[in-house]
């Protein structure tokens, strides 16, 4: 029950999506199998970590003289170990600062032994823990740009990954870093803050834009205001830098299989933008077929169709088992 406890702060049923972040660029440069298990492993702590001290730090950290942390204030996260107490907060500080002490150091000495550009990979791996604990001290909650941090630092991410097998970056590694970064940056500055939209904190971009929960006769209703144009415009630059990774690496089943991805990804974008009831419940499952489908093209780009078909059923397989273990439902109850 208690290792339940600690994937549920480490947020464990999401490493999928960025295990791919980082794998695919990997294996673009380099298939060894041993190399990419280990490198699998290492995210999966990785992933853990670093969402648990996001975990917790939301359930430590007091905004303002008066007001409580954001998590307990949170009536979307009273179920959370942290805020139920399954969990002490000093245990989990002892736990998950060790941890990423001790973690950062294994990542350092594996990239010694075997990245192909150790001096470009390293400084991507401080730029990735810099920025995500910068996002992670609070920045996610007091300001506006905040999500331009968690882009950077998993944009950091895949650009270590990339220099673990790759000498330089070259046109198709650009172009597979911005491709994340739209990724990233329409996970949390669109989908991430309609689902917080509730809570109206300062930092949310949505609210500015006239975007709101309306409440009639106790029947939620999601109105998007101009929120809808900002949506449309990331996920229209996502879009367009896989194009031009399909152009670096064109062939006609990449192609096949770019225009269903590009169908069904313009279908979901669709849904999360119109007006309509807001259940939270599925939000979260509405988003979470956007991340899942935005992800799930980047391998086809870039891998062969075989590495890109195994890579994606564990990934499905994971998501949705952990997700009813530690939840009990198919989606993140976060």
């Amino acid at each position: 029950m208690k290792l339940r406890e600690w994937l549920k702060i480490g947020r464990a049923q999401t490493w999928p999506a960025d295990w791919l972040l980082v794998i695919v660029p990997f294996l673009h440069g380099n298939l060894n199998f041993l190399h990419a298990t280990i490198l699998s492993v290492l995210m999966w702590f990785a992933h853990i970590f670093s969402f648990g001290q996001n975990s917790l730090l939301d359930a430590c950290i007091i905004p303002e003289k008066g007001k409580q942390p954001p998590d307990f204030a949170d009536p979307n996260k009273q179920h959370h170990p942290l805020i139920l107490g399954t969990i002490s907060l000093h245990k989990a500080k002892i736990v998950i600062f060790w941890g990423l002490g001790i973690l950062t150091t294994v990542f350092i000495m594996f990239t010694i032994a075997i990245a192909k550009n150790p001096v470009f990979s390293i400084a991507s791996l401080f730029l990735y823990y810099v920025w995500g604990s910068l996002y992670n001290e609070g920045l996610s909650k007091e300001s506006m740009l905040g999500f331009l941090f968690i882009g950077m630092c998993f944009t950091s991410m895949a650009s270590w990954s990339w220099f673990l097998s790759h000498e330089s970056l070259g046109y198709t590694g650009i172009l597979y870093l911005a491709y994340t970064f739209c990724v990233i940056l329409f996970q949390t500055a669109y989908s991430g803050f309609v689902k917080e939209l509730e809570i109206k904190e300062r930092s949310n971009l949505l609210v500015k834009m006239g975007a709101k929960v309306d409440a009639e006769n106790d029947l939620k209703r999601f109105v998007p205001g101009k929120s809808w144009i900002f949506a449309w415009f990331v996920k229209g630059f996502n879009l367009l830098f896989g194009y031009l990774l399909l152009w670096q690496n064109y062939n006609p089943v990449r192609l096949m299989i770019t225009i269903f991805f590009s169908a069904l990804i313009i279908t979901s974008l669709y849904k999360l933008t119109k007006p309509r009831p807001y259940i939270r419940a599925k939000e979260l499952m509405s988003m979470s077929i956007m991340e899942i489908l935005t992800i799930y093209l980047a391998p086809w780009l870039m891998l062969d169709p075989g590495t890109a078909i195994i890579l994606e059923i564990i990934g499905v397989v994971y998501f949705f088992g952990i997700n009813k273990c530690l939840w009990a439902t198919p989606y993140p109850a976060v």
